[in-house]
């Protein structure tokens, strides 16, 4: 009985799981005009998370207990029924991001022009296949997020021996992660979004292009050093065939926003389904396939839904009842100086997920701290230190998602893959980050 009931519940969760994420897109592009279905998608949200909390990772009970510590020394008084109620429907949009990336990952896994990129960097000689990873695992991370190291793994050859494996998945996680500076698909960009708003962190994306090429820039021939300026027009050739499509993804997103005066977030959960519903359009025969790995990876990310909802469910109620301000003046007595804000912020989040401590703790609490005018920095500014930190900690923790993501699939173990180049490499990315930063926060 008890192994009928199982599979059930899973349909039931999905099935209520999506109607939360068509719930939170009716809310982007009608407002507040059918409010009844947007709270009803509220509902259907409360009831799979009670159907999810016995299934947890128990990483992830710990992490959610942290953030209700967390709370609770925020909060002044337990939210009453109305602010549960609007914080449920500010948190939805946060539940149709995650199934949106699914759907994007399940579609570009099936593009041919990403089949001829594998293709392209599966023929890179050894010595420039780093830079070929990098460099791939930065385009294809801003879009798919972990999608990309099951894509670049791929085109790694079945014969490649322990070291080339170790050095492919270095590479790759570093041009996976550092993407989040630049891409306004990762979970990182919607947490900051939240705290130094729409505008700012527009802005953030414009300074994360700069950060990106400037750590390849520097990053590269540092950690190989036979990587020349031939090996990078190899490494560039074969990312030519997906080039233009995402110059479109970007293009259509930043496009929508600036049209419909849509949040990036916002933009994202919206235009992207468009974008795949074309592919439907041009290639009918992999609708299902791409519909089945959606759904498979939609039963698998009820853990990061719910971690991401209540950090931000917090960060709402904090916001409004002026908790913030009350624990920034508890502490400092006037202005943060804006050095400080912008160092600490990258290099914080990075020690504390070198000792288990996930970036969506780490990263809430900073930018509460010294976001709203509680220190010296202009908000766009801390928010790519917060997107730099959220690099440099996916990177060099062993219980990042990534790097377990990255350690499976080139078959390599978690704590190679971070007590390495990687970890010095993130403590150089969050320090060098933050000090850059203060540079520009003291000119401007």
């Amino acid at each position: 009985m008890r192994e009928t009931r199982m599979p059930m519940i899973g349909h039931i969760r999905l099935g209520l799981l999506c109607v939360a994420w068509m719930a939170a897109l009716i809310q982007v592009t009608t407002g507040t005009d059918l409010i009844e279905l947007v709270n009803l998608g509220v509902i259907a949200f409360i009831a799979f998370v009670i159907l999810t909390l016995s299934r947890l990772r128990h990483d992830s009970v710990l992490i959610l207990l942290l953030l209700v510590v967390v709370g609770w020394a925020l909060l002044d008084h337990f939210p009453d029924g109305d602010e549960w109620a609007t914080g449920g429907r500010y948190v939805l949009i946060f539940t149709a991001l995650l199934p949106t990336m699914a759907l994007v990952r399940a579609t570009a896994s099936m593009m041919p022009s990403v089949h001829r990129t594998q293709d392209a960097l599966a023929q890179l000689p050894a010595s420039a296949s780093s830079g070929g990873l990098h460099l791939a695992a930065n385009i294809f991370g801003g879009i798919i997020n972990t999608g990309a190291l099951a894509i670049l793994s791929a085109a790694i050859p079945k014969d490649a021996d322990d070291q080339r494996r170790q050095l492919a998945a270095e590479a790759a996680l570093r041009g996976m992660v550092t993407a989040a500076a630049w891409s306004p698909f990762f979970v990182a960009f919607a947490i900051g979004q939240g705290f130094v708003g729409k505008a700012n962190s527009w802005i953030a994306i414009g300074i994360g292009g700069v950060t990106a090429i400037l750590f390849a820039a520097i990053s590269l021939p540092l950690l190989n050093r036979s990587f020349s300026g031939g090996q990078l027009r190899l490494a560039l050739i074969c990312l030519k065939p997906v080039l233009m499509r995402l110059l479109l993804v970007l293009g259509a997103v930043l496009g929508s926003a600036l049209l419909f005066d849509f949040t990036a977030l916002s933009a994202v959960v919206v235009v992207m389904p468009v974008l795949v519903l074309v592919q439907f359009i041009r290639y009918p025969a992999q609708i299902k396939p791409i519909i089945e790995d959606t759904s498979g990876s939609m039963r698998n990310i009820a853990d990061d839904i719910l971690i991401i909802s209540m950090a931000m469910l917090i960060g709402y109620f904090a916001t409004r009842t002026g908790a913030f301000t009350a624990l920034v003046t508890s502490l400092y007595d006037g202005v943060i100086p804006g050095w400080f804000a912008l160092i600490m912020t990258p290099l914080g989040m990075m020690l504390a997920s070198v000792v288990g401590v996930h970036p969506v703790i780490s990263s809430t609490a900073f930018l509460a701290v010294f976001s709203g005018g509680h220190a010296d920095v202009h908000p766009a500014l801390l928010m790519q230190a917060h997107l730099i930190g959220w690099g440099a900690g996916t990177m060099s923790s062993v219980a990042s998602l990534s790097v377990i993501t990255g350690a499976n699939l080139f078959r390599v173990r978690s704590r190679d893959l971070v007590l390495g180049p990687n970890l010095w490499t993130a403590l150089a990315y969050a320090v060098v980050g933050g000090v850059a930063l203060c540079l520009v926060n003291m000119v401007i």
